[in-house]
């Protein structure tokens, strides 16, 4: 199950960062798959729990669980998920690569 969830992790990493890219940044179209990502992180236990990708969808999904469903994400607020993002998901891979 582990090698499934590790999969899966990094294809939430992707698809959410993508949809950034292509400007998809209201708060319904982004909150599914944040929380998805972080339900997958908590799974997987090669993470520990202060894990940087974690505390910052965390914080992430803080922001968007205090907006309406039709709210978007400013651009630097895209910005700057799209590079708290770029860096869990490298640090994940290197997690990835060390175990």
């Amino acid at each position: 199950m582990g090698s499934n969830n590790n999969y899966l992790c990094q294809q939430l990493f992707i698809t959410i960062m993508d949809k950034l890219r292509l400007e998809i940044k209201a708060m319904d179209e982004l909150h599914p798959d944040l929380r998805d990502l972080m339900d997958t992180m908590n799974r997987l236990s090669l993470l520990p729990s202060d894990f940087e990708g974690k505390q910052k969808v965390s914080v992430w999904l803080t922001t968007l669980s205090g907006m309406q469903a039709s709210d978007e994400l400013s651009e630097t607020q895209v910005r700057q998920l799209i590079f708290d993002l770029e860096s869990s998901y490298n640090a994940f891979n290197k997690l990835l690569h060390h175990t």
